[in-house]
């Protein structure tokens, strides 16, 4: 048994992640759901410090890049253009081989890329697809 240092509630060691510090028992000394809560804590007090490093491990650009990318699309998507902002239902599109940045996407025009596989040629024909079955539905 082991107490938290934040809830201060005596709990088994399995409710503790292990520690990878050679002191004390072995085990991290918050609990798992009181450690969960710090770091989420943290993540949100320091939103931008927290973008920066992802951008910066990611993609190799600091978060002002990034915005400066996000300003020249003048805010919107860079398929359907619906207006969108910095956040978790925006993505940062960039070539999977390359790693090479292409712009901002909405979380909906990103899926639909990453599910026809970044392929044009894929992309080209849903085109037709969709270009037969609107002509057809036209028609009768």
């Amino acid at each position: 048994m082991k107490n938290c240092n934040i809830c201060n509630i005596i709990k088994p060691f399995s409710e503790f992640s292990k520690s990878n510090s050679k002191k004390g028992d072995g085990y991290q000394y918050t609990c798992k759901p009181c450690n969960t809560l710090e770091k989420r804590k943290w993540r949100n007090a320091n939103a931008d410090k927290n973008r920066n490093t992802k951008y910066l491990k990611k993609f190799g650009m600091t978060l002002q890049e990034v915005t400066n990318i996000l300003v020249k699309q003048n805010k919107k998507c860079g398929i359907c253009e619906i207006e969108i902002e910095l956040g978790p239902k925006t993505h940062l599109d960039h070539d999977h081989e390359t790693g090479k940045v292409r712009g901002f996407l909405c979380q909906k025009c990103n899926h639909g890329l990453g599910l026809f596989d970044d392929s044009v040629k894929n992309l080209k024909s849903a085109q037709k697809y969709l270009e037969k079955y609107n002509s057809e539905l036209a028609e009768k």
